[in-house]
């Protein structure tokens, strides 16, 4: 397994939308303000995160035409 795929997994973890409410939780412990985005675009950063934690996953390893 790539490392980018391991990272990929930990990000699909993290921001699973059913984390959110956790994580805005998390980040107005740790910086004492609430977050300045909506509950909306937080659920669609989310999402997309989520996404992409896919994207890294699921993608084939590329090979450049110069190695072997």
């Amino acid at each position: 397994m790539l490392v980018r795929q391991r990272l990929g997994i930990m990000i699909m973890i993290f921001f699973l939308p059913i984390n959110g409410p956790l994580l805005r939780w998390s980040f107005e412990g740790l910086s004492g303000s609430p977050m300045p985005i909506g509950d909306f675009y937080f659920f669609i950063l989310c999402v997309l995160m989520f996404l992409f934690g896919g994207i890294m996953i699921f993608t084939p390893k590329l090979k450049f035409p110069n190695q072997e």
